[in-house]
């Protein structure tokens, strides 16, 4: 039987959001903007199915974003698949208001993480159409990898764009491989120096800035940050609903994005080749989605120069801020050109050289 938690509703002006304490996942999330209502994130067809019993969290809860530490396989510590941050329970810690009229809820996860206590902050301020993240670490040993899993809805298309990336890659091997049980549709492994000019499995190029990119296959992608950043972003343009989903993060704590593209491509349950329209746009410090082991070893990206975990402090803190929000677009907006820093906003900019401005708080990537 599948156990429903009871839901943690969190609100401000311009973002609504459901938090699931079991498994810590936003459930759902609205944002007001534009005199709109926008949802735009992915959300599994089971949530309200009743599944086997010994169905991970992570799985059975699998919607909005959340939080995983260890990022994908657990194969050091013994916690369920992406860690006990996303299998585990939250217990609420606190409100707290500020100056601005923002407040910020705590959690504190019920399981250690490598010996580590973890809190969830969430913030959220008037008139911003953002969700503002820090996760904290405290005491602990030994490096982690770690991610958000955030998940877009691409099943009315979305156009990609990100802060230069240095390059990206694919798994030595797809997720997917057996033909009996699911679908892949790129080339694996490969490395690219530009995301639309990947390549398939048959060797064709396929640009990967659109999505979804196949009718029904399973794929991933990691994507390394340019160094030397002070801050970068991911944005998803869906034209035919009029909206923008954007993140931002500090790039020097999560050195990497993945793009999770599951579109039909699992075969078995839950999957059952319904699990479709799901773009992962998953900022973390990881070697992709290899796991704990394989992240805190030598491997291609780490003998790059990028961190692929992060190190815990015995006697001390790691945060890790991360924020994305959604805003409504006009349709002469195709392409995001990019988004700069400006006093308390964002500037987000089309290729066509339309504008827009969306109130944001940059004090949230400051050292804690």
């Amino acid at each position: 039987m599948t156990r429903i938690a009871k839901l943690h509703p969190i609100a401000s002006d311009t973002v609504a959001i459901d938090f699931n304490p079991e498994g810590g996942h936003f459930d759902r999330v609205v944002f007001r903007s534009g005199g709109r209502e926008i949802s735009p994130l992915h959300r599994a067809p089971w949530r309200e199915e009743t599944l086997p019993a010994d169905t991970p969290v992570a799985l059975r809860n699998l919607a909005g974003d959340f939080f995983c530490a260890p990022f994908c396989a657990a194969d050091l510590d013994g916690s369920p698949f992406h860690g006990w941050t996303s299998n585990g329970r939250w217990q609420a810690a606190g409100e707290a208001k500020d100056a601005s009229g923002g407040s910020t809820i705590g959690f504190r996860l019920e399981n250690p993480v490598m010996g580590a206590s973890v809190t969830k902050e969430i913030t959220l301020h008037p008139g911003h159409p953002v969700i503002y993240q820090h996760h904290v670490f405290t005491g602990g040993q030994g490096a982690l990898p770690v991610g958000h899993h955030v998940m877009v809805r691409s099943s009315g298309g979305l156009t990609l764009s990100f802060s230069p990336k240095a390059f990206g890659i694919t798994p030595e091997a797809p997720q997917e491989p057996d033909p009996e049980r699911g679908r892949f549709a790129l080339a694996y492994p490969q490395r690219f120096a530009d995301l639309s000019r990947a390549k398939r499995a048959d060797g064709t190029p396929i640009d990967l800035t659109r999505h979804p990119i196949d009718p029904r296959a399973e794929d991933v992608v990691f994507l390394v940050d340019e160094p030397g950043r002070e801050f970068a972003w991911s944005a998803a343009l869906c034209r035919s609903e009029g909206f923008l989903f954007f993140a931002i993060k500090d790039p020097k704590i999560l050195t990497g994005t993945m793009l999770w593209m599951s579109n039909g491509g699992r075969f078995y349950e839950p999957w059952s080749s319904r699990h479709t329209g799901c773009l992962g746009i998953e900022e973390l410090c990881s070697y992709g989605a290899e796991g704990h082991r394989a992240s805190i070893a030598s491997n291609p990206v780490s003998a790059a120069g990028y961190n692929t975990a992060l190190e815990l402090k015995p006697k001390g803190d790691v945060a890790i801020p991360y924020a994305f929000g959604a805003t409504a677009m006009g349709p002469e907006w195709s392409k995001v050109a990019d988004i700069q820093r400006k006093p308390q906003a964002l500037r987000i900019i089309d290729v066509s050289g339309a504008m827009a401005e969306v109130p944001f708080d940059w004090d949230f990537l400051k050292s804690r």
